[in-house]
């Protein structure tokens, strides 16, 4: 019941809060990026169609359930300015119970209840990444909770294995619903299988298979309507090829703000360029990307030097974005400083919750360090930094109460 009533604390000021910079001080930005493009779609003409501009036709250029989240505001308000302001509302609401699942999750790895109180409080109170979390235009904060509670689910299923095979089909369900959120999930749920199995060992592997099985027959309807409507098999998405394609190049820059205001994106992306959009009107959106995948793959093959000097710079810029304001800027640095000196202080105190969040943050960001990417990108596990800090700050917390708590003299 404490913790219940702690979470819900957290999650009610942290709406106040984000709904307050929205509506109040008109802290907003209405966007129509591909997803609420593809959700517009969606209501009005019931397809999974058109993420650009200008109309293209069938598409899976993003991931299904998003746009489907969406799809029913749109139907029920329309293509209208209030539609986006219950997108942003729809938005800032599950920002907010990232937080206040915060102590769940620290509860549920073994690390106590204050770094999940702490790391919570830092989110709800000091929004440092309210633009990404609060506007709505993308998946990332879905993602951030599809990730809190996987890790929740995954320490209760470790701490009390039952290799049944309705857990097993649970899980992969659950598995199967994420990478048709996100398929950029896929290293993470990878990885922390691999923990399970070195944890359980062998009795776990036909488990795993079936869980599996389950996760594949899970996103299988999707892959059909791909291979009917577009031509072709691929894992979730196909602008895998595009994005590849804008993001290493001659004039390839890590940061994803400086490349939308390049030329060469705004010649060879369909989102900026019409005249991309209607090439893939014309061949088919699977057969434009598998294209602009050869292209990628051309450049990269004879530039391996330059690739690799770009790749080093995205992992740096994913974890440093270059933020406008300096104040953001270093706390949001400085914030890494601290979960790294968390992760040490866990290691020494709980070394398989160690392993755990350490796995998070070494298989999440692998696919955005072969692409352009910015601080949304990080926002799926910005929790896992927070928390890291929190253990920080409960050490910290526990030796100050200690040093200055009153002190008794003996009675002689």
């Amino acid at each position: 019941m404490r913790l219940t009533r702690i979470s819900l604390a957290i999650y009610l000021v942290a709406l106040a809060i984000r709904l307050t910079l929205i509506f109040g001080f008109h802290r907003y930005e209405i966007g129509r990026p591909e997803a609420v493009r593809v959700a517009i779609s969606l209501a009005t003409h019931g397809s999974f169609a058109d993420p650009h501009d200008t109309p293209t036709g069938p598409t899976a250029h993003v991931a299904p359930i998003y746009p489907l989240f969406l799809a029913p505001i749109y139907a029920v308000l329309g293509d209208t300015r209030a539609a986006d302001f219950a997108r942003m509302a729809l938005s800032a609401a599950v920002a907010s119970a990232e937080y206040a699942l915060l102590p769940w999750v620290a509860q549920s790895l073994g690390i106590g209840l204050l770094p999940g109180i702490l790391a919570g409080a830092a989110g709800t109170l000091v929004p440092w990444h309210f633009w990404p979390e609060c506007m709505g235009d993308f998946e990332v904060s879905w993602v951030a909770v599809f990730l809190e509670l996987s890790v929740i689910f995954f320490a209760r299923f470790l701490a009390s294995p039952a290799l049944k095979v309705a857990s097993a089909l649970r899980a992969g369900l659950w598995c199967g619903l994420g990478l048709l959120l996100s398929p950029g999930l896929l290293p993470v749920l990878l990885g922390l299988l691999a923990l399970a199995i070195w944890r359980l060992r062998k009795p776990l592997l036909p488990w795993a298979a079936l869980a599996s099985a389950a996760a594949l027959l899970t996103i299988s309807p999707w892959l059909v309507r791909n291979y009917l409507q577009l031509g072709g098999l691929f894992f979730v998405r196909d602008s895998l090829g595009l994005e590849l394609y804008v993001s290493n190049h001659d004039r390839a820059v890590p940061d994803v703000e400086e490349t939308l205001q390049g030329p060469f994106y705004q010649a060879a992306h369909p989102h900026a360029n019409p005249a991309a959009a209607l090439e893939i009107g014309q061949r088919g959106e699977l057969a434009f990307n598998r294209e602009r995948l050869r292209r990628a793959l051309d450049w990269i093959g004879h530039h391996p030097r330059e690739f690799l000097l770009l790749s080093a710079a995205r992992v740096r810029n994913f974890w440093f974005p270059p933020l406008r304001h300096p104040l953001h800027r270093y706390a949001l640095w400085s914030l890494n400083l601290l979960a790294l000196a968390g992760l040490v202080l866990l290691v020494r105190g709980n070394r398989w919750a160690a392993l755990v969040v350490a796995s998070l943050l070494l298989t999440f960001p692998v696919p955005y360090y072969f692409v352009y990417n910015y601080l949304r990108y990080q926002h799926p596990i910005y929790w896992v930094l927070l928390l890291l800090a929190g253990c920080l700050g409960s050490v910290v917390w526990s030796a100050a109460r200690v040093r200055y708590s009153p002190r008794t003299t003996p009675i002689t």
